[in-house]
């Protein structure tokens, strides 16, 4: 289905290739489809009513200036299955892996490219979906000296700093700040995207910033599984101890990942209802989180509808809350709330609720995994026996739930990690912060990476909207644990 309907070839032909001009530095200059004198088409693009139409694989609009430090604008609108990227710093406009490559894609998740609007391609990836096709959209980027900032619709999705000696790999040995042109080309062959009022605004090219200093052996290894493409998300985020939404995306950016972040939903807990759900959800729709659910204590399939919960991302939970066989209802987590009678006993009955739980509620996501209380967390290596740990392995391959790997407790083992990736479970990450300063980056996380042999593949993502697994199953009937 096309957007538009194409203008008479003579407006065409003001877009064709012109010597190239030298921009003024200040001068802010405005394109659209009157005024194209200072863009090029290529591939068969055109210009329609609204602006230019990329329909074809390969078509694209490019400047026929350079700039180096700039300010930029465009107005954008994609199809069904349209992609495609926003090259700048490319000395040649039609080699973009030779310059910063900005994605668009604004297709469902598991939909085509993993990368979404506003990621900085294979730099600083962006997972998150921060607009929808047949809607138009506000794509901009900002370079300052070293200094790369990208927003989608004026929330910031990506920034990058680029370091005085800059550690590349692959197909992107090379990429690094520069004059260039400005291209926007699509990447698919299907759906269309179309280009309406751009902006370019030079800035001194003399201007510069401060580099980003030498990165430290953690962000080394960031920087690599990014140019990897590999999913670094925080599945497991929350806004506790006076932490902000735009706090916990700053740290989330300075850091190299994404975030999702995780509602309390439960009884008792901040969201208790289809109408605190659909406020909270409302209230943070426009920010370049995940948004998650996480499924407080067993009561929970009790308080919302699956329409409602089909709302969230992804839904998580973990087996930290739970009635024994003696009636006692525990939270592992507080110590006069946790009842070890006997701890071999206990075990079977903590392995026996993650089987129910995983089994019967329909999360995506098993969190806080193989957590013990203090009173046995000494032993975790001894309880958490190969028997034990095949049986939680079993349930949630079989149940299509992911396992946490949780930087804060340092759970599971590796042992328990390497069992799990055999049996061809999937993978996220999470903090599970308490606070604004125990936020981490991932540490054990990425140690984990490493020594169980991940590759993106085994990371999980959320599901598109017509495959919700709370919209297959429905709520059970009863509270399993």
């Amino acid at each position: 289905m096309r957007i538009t309907k194409l203008l008479p070839v003579s407006i065409i032909s003001l877009v064709l290739f012109s010597c190239q001009t030298e921009p003024k530095q200040g001068v802010l200059i405005k394109i659209d489809a009157t005024n194209a004198d200072k863009f090029s088409l290529q591939k068969d693009a055109s210009v329609s009513s609204e602006g230019f139409l990329l329909k074809n694989q390969s078509s694209a609009v490019s400047s026929n200036f350079k700039v180096k430090n700039f300010e930029f604008t465009a107005k954008l609108k994609t199809t069904a299955g349209a992609e495609g990227v926003l090259v700048f710093a490319a000395p040649d406009a039609g080699a973009s892996e030779k310059g910063y490559a900005v994605e668009i894609n604004n297709s469902d998740y598991r939909i085509g490219n993993r990368q979404k609007t506003g990621s900085l391609s294979k730099i600083r990836n962006n997972f998150v979906r921060t607009a929808t096709d047949n809607e138009w959209f506000t794509l901009a980027v900002t370079v300052n000296g070293s200094q790369i900032k990208v927003s989608v619709n004026n929330k910031t999705v990506s920034e990058y700093n680029e370091p005085a000696k800059v550690q590349r790999s692959g197909d992107i040995i090379g990429r690094v700040l520069s004059k260039g042109f400005l291209t926007i080309r699509k990447t698919s062959a299907e759906g269309e995207l179309l280009v309406g009022e751009m902006t370019v605004l030079p800035l001194d090219d003399a201007m510069k910033s401060v580099a980003a200093a030498e990165p430290d052996s953690i962000m080394k290894v960031v920087d690599l599984l990014n140019q990897q493409e590999f999913p670094l998300i925080d599945f497991h985020g929350h806004l506790k101890g006076g932490l902000t939404m735009d706090q916990a995306c700053q740290h989330a950016r300075d850091n190299g990942y994404n975030y999702g972040i995780a509602a309390n939903c439960g009884l008792k807990f901040p969201v208790t209802s289809d109408s605190t759900l659909n406020a909270y959800l409302d209230g943070i729709s426009r920010e370049p989180v995940f948004k998650a659910m996480q499924a407080e204590g067993r009561e929970w399939v009790t308080l919302f509808t699956p329409a409602a919960v089909a709302r969230f991302d992804y839904i998580f939970t973990d087996a930290m809350t739970w009635t024994d066989n003696k009636g006692r209802r525990l939270r592992l987590w507080i110590p006069e709330e946790t009842f070890v009678d006997d701890e071999q006993a206990f075990m079977d009955m903590l392995v026996g609720k993650i089987e129910a739980i995983v089994s019967h509620e329909p999360v995506d996501i098993h969190v806080n995994p193989t957590f013990l209380p203090d009173k046995i967390a000494a032993d975790y290596d001894r309880l958490w026996t190969p028997e034990r740990i095949d049986r939680v392995v079993n349930v949630l391959k079989n149940s299509d739930v992911a396992l946490e790997i949780n930087a804060r407790y340092k759970i599971p083992s590796i042992a328990f990690l390497k069992r799990a990736k055999a049996a061809g479970v999937k993978f996220t990450f999470g903090t599970n912060n308490a606070t604004n300063n125990d936020l981490g980056r991932l540490e054990y996380c990425l140690k984990a990476i490493h020594e169980v042999g991940l590759t993106p593949d085994d990371i999980f993502l959320p599901r598109s909207a017509n495959d919700k697994k709370v919209m297959k199953m429905g709520l059970p009937a009863k509270i399993t644990g």
